[in-house]
């Protein structure tokens, strides 16, 4: 079924739907082990992530 589908759709699906869902269970492993460099490492993921995530709105920019 998920080959079906356009690539469009699965585009925004694994953007609206999977990447905030990886970026909650990358903060919930970081925020159980504090200090590690684990942790560390995860939140620099996360960042980028987010990132990742507010491209292609063009001039308007992410909202908030």
């Amino acid at each position: 079924m998920w080959v079906l589908l356009s690539s469009r759709l699965r585009t925004w699906l694994a953007l609206a739907v999977l990447l905030p869902l990886v970026r909650a269970v990358l903060r919930r492993i970081a925020a159980a082990r504090p200090g590690s460099p684990l942790a560390a490492r995860l939140v620099q993921v996360d960042a980028f992530l987010a990132r990742a995530g507010g491209r292609g709105r063009g001039r308007r920019g992410r909202r908030r």
